[in-house]
């Protein structure tokens, strides 16, 4: 059984070295969630203006600030907690980048990515148009759980 899994990541800026600030990922049933937000990894004075203004007041901390290590092995025992493959899908090349950065020696075994394609992307933004589902439930924009709780709901809720 192949399991899909939606995730997102937010990270200092559009620049080659950010670094990653906080990753969300759903199950395609939606009943499974992890959300972090890696706490030693990034720098604020190194954020980008548009992220110390649309990212940085999202943060949840409590629960969900986790160290690096920390973060690295609780995703990984979430992602192994259930048999089968597990497909970790995305809608930006830059949430690769960041999730291998969490992994650095690969992916958990029966894991692998897909990042989704320009027309699935484009099936996303008109379905999410002036973000009317992340306002419909009451969802933040770039906050990576429910970012990644969109993409969910666009592609699993035919």
């Amino acid at each position: 059984m192949i399991t899909k899994i939606y995730f997102d990541t937010e990270f200092e800026g559009l620049f080659l070295d950010a670094k990653i600030i906080s990753i969300g990922l759903v199950n395609a049933l939606g009943n499974r969630k992890f959300y972090a937000e890696i706490t030693n990894n990034y720098d604020v004075n190194k954020c980008s203006e548009f992220c110390k203004k649309m990212v940085i007041p999202l943060l949840e901390e409590g629960n969900y600030s986790m160290d690096l290590d920390t973060v690295r092995f609780k995703l990984h025992e979430w992602l192994t907690q259930e048999n089968g493959v597990k497909v970790l899908v995305c809608d930006s090349k830059r949430d690769i980048i960041q999730l291998e950065c969490l992994f650095p020696n690969g992916l958990p075994q029966n894991c692998s990515y897909e990042v989704l394609s320009f027309w699935k992307n484009l099936k996303r933004r008109i379905k999410n148009v002036g973000r009317r589902i992340h306002k419909k439930n009451r969802l933040r924009v770039h906050h990576a759980m429910d970012d990644a709780l969109v993409n969910r709901i666009i592609f699993e809720n035919n």
